[in-house]
């Protein structure tokens, strides 16, 4: 595969464990059933033995998310902060979590481990009474105690919302509460799974059991992605006429998984959860040949991972017709000249890091 340059930035999943529903995550696809996955997170051990510490030195950014799990869910997740700030304090890491799991005191200490560089993105899609319809089995008053327990700790919190139908005419008033509240900075995202849900001909519902909807008000919707169905019919066809610019390459940047798979991204990570043999493109011949656990980092050298068939194997299939083995998910994320993207999120500026 084309070269990494040092290695910048790292996506973590530490934990495929979850104490929220939210019905468009990945860990929802079989509405409640997680039998297609494995209930894990990464052992402490990992981070002290098979991340390398020149990878250490080099990073600029942690970035603790996933594809199927919260990172506080991991039981050992502060002690793997404390790994990392011992191996190279000058990491910065961030951290996304819907707030509503662990003890106030539990979010005290994590906020004594960080430092000012730090940062914990909690997911907050709305107020206390529309935030529950998308983060279910999140509690309003068990997450604003976390939420106040670790920013008067001295804890960097940003409040990210997703912007639904819903909760659409909060978004002010949201705002205006976090800042209240202390939080560092706020922001909204934009969904593009609706897009994802047509091309699989899903619906999602929220826990009032109201079908999930994108925000209707025209700022709003003038940055979601423009999809209309003759796009969405012919994206396979369009997107073969698209350059594929990896984006884990241009950020020098890849992902880990909570199995320890060694990814280039989160979209690659979240596409074998969706194995079929019968999918158009590539990616189950490539996954079941070149990957798996040939890519486990438990148990296999960083190098030799990246100099791997499948390193090799996924960056040919960047110039293929679907037919010859090109990935829909590559194509949907890094497509650079085509207006069907499959990109899950768009974020405004102010979510930038």
């Amino acid at each position: 595969m084309a070269k990494y340059n040092k290695i910048k930035n790292i996506q973590i999943e530490t934990s495929t464990i979850c104490n929220a529903a939210c019905p468009q995550c990945l860990r929802e696809w079989y509405e409640g059933d997680h039998s297609f996955f494995k209930q894990t997170y990464i052992p402490t051990e990992f981070y002290e033995e098979r991340i390398p510490d020149q990878i250490y030195n080099d990073l600029e950014r942690i970035n603790f998310c996933g594809t199927m799990g919260d990172p506080c869910a991991a039981p050992n997740f502060i002690d793997v902060c404390r790994i990392i700030k011992k191996k190279n304090p000058n990491i910065k890491l961030t951290i996304a979590t819907n707030g509503g799991l662990r003890s106030v005191e539990w979010w005290k200490e994590l906020a004594s481990v960080l430092d000012r560089t730090d940062i914990v993105i909690f997911g907050i899609d709305g107020l206390e009474n529309t935030n529950w319809i998308y983060r279910v089995n999140v509690k309003w008053n068990k997450l604003m105690e976390n939420v106040k327990a670790f920013i008067d700790a001295g804890g960097h919190a940003w409040w990210q919302f997703i912007v639904f139908k819903h909760n659409e005419k909060q978004i002010e008033e949201a705002r205006n509460f976090s800042q209240q509240m202390g939080f560092k900075n706020f922001f909204t995202i934009y969904n593009n799974r609706f897009f994802v849900e047509e091309l699989f001909g899903r619906e999602t519902f929220g826990a009032d059991g109201k079908r999930l909807e994108p925000p209707t008000i025209e700022e709003e919707k003038s940055i979601l992605l423009k999809l209309d169905k003759k796009s969405t019919e012919e994206w396979g066809e369009n997107s073969e006429k698209s350059c594929i610019k990896c984006q884990s390459l241009e950020k020098d940047e890849l992902y880990i998984d909570a199995d320890t798979h060694l990814l280039p991204c989160c979209f690659i990570a979240g596409a074998k959860f969706t194995l079929n043999p019968t999918d158009p493109d590539g990616y189950y011949k490539l996954w079941t040949t070149y990957g798996g656990d040939k890519l486990k980092l438990s148990s296999h050298n960083w190098n030799d991972i990246l100099n791997s068939e499948f390193y090799l194997e996924l960056e040919r299939s960047w110039t293929k017709k679907f037919s010859e083995g090109r990935l829909l998910v590559c194509s949907g994320a890094c497509s650079v000249d085509l207006d069907a993207k499959f990109t899950l999120y768009v974020n405004t500026k102010d979510a930038k890091i």
